[in-house]
């Protein structure tokens, strides 16, 4: 039987996430309700099924950490990242049970900042969304398992995929994909103008067209952005950007 602080748990959740104009408005829904639950901060992001690169993240996390991993570069001795690149599905991770177990030096730091934050408690949740794996992490200070008794893992899935459906790609903008190196962050404007432009159907004559360019460098252009993402074919950096939102089909 479904309890009646579960259900009004979901009620809730439904009747903010369909109160949402933009998608920054579902953006700010959805870190509401990750706090109502039992979260500090929010992170969603995607990546791609066939390069297992970031597509694209969004974090409302305290920027300071945001800063300090990026610098600390943390993304490289990041499990929990590593863990979503791996295709698995859900974590929960206790940070000083795993500040205590670990080995190496960086993931000690790593683990010991996210505790200075208040992280001490992460949940992740993943779905397959077209070319991409989205995930959905919470960032808690406390202990969430007994937040709504034996139900709270399934509160959390549910909640989960409930955000997963309302929270929108960043499309043209960059969000927080850039703590993580993300390759599309790497990408130059003329690069990411030329990938969106291709995944609105027009074709590279058209493009070299609207930029006053030949068709051969508007190809160059192309070309160094399927290296920079790490991709053999141009139909693979179109799933990226189909991924950010950037077309619909």
């Amino acid at each position: 039987m479904v309890s009646t602080r579960y259900a009004k748990l979901l009620i809730d959740t439904a009747d903010t996430l369909a109160g949402a104009q933009s998608a920054q408005d579902s953006w700010d829904a959805a870190v509401r309700i990750g706090r109502r639950i039992g979260a500090t901060d929010l992170n969603c992001g995607a990546i791609m099924r066939d390069s297992r690169e970031v597509a694209w993240l969004r974090s409302s996390m305290d920027m300071r950490w945001l800063r300090h991993y990026h610098q600390a570069r943390f993304y490289e001795v990041d499990p929990v990242l590593a863990a979503c690149k791996a295709g698995v599905r859900r974590q929960f991770v206790d940070v000083s049970e795993r500040y205590r177990r670990s080995g190496g030096t960086r993931q000690r730091d790593l683990y010991g900042c996210l505790m200075d934050f208040e992280y001490h408690y992460l949940l992740t949740q993943t779905w397959i969304v077209g070319a991409s794996e989205r995930t959905i992490v919470l960032g808690c200070a406390s202990d969430p398992k007994d937040l709504y008794g034996p139900g709270t893992a399934r509160a959390f899935r549910a909640i989960s995929a409930m955000l997963n459906d309302a929270i929108l790609p960043p499309g043209e903008e960059t969000a927080q994909e850039w703590i993580c190196e993300s390759p599309w962050a790497q990408l130059s404007a003329r690069e990411r103008d030329v990938l969106g432009y291709l995944a609105h159907g027009l074709r590279l004559h058209e493009v070299a067209e609207r930029f006053t360019i030949t068709e051969q460098e508007a190809a160059r252009h192309l070309l160094s952005a399927c290296r920079t993402l790490g991709v053999a074919a141009p139909e693979q950096a179109l799933s990226m950007a189909m991924a950010r939102g950037l077309l619909s089909l």
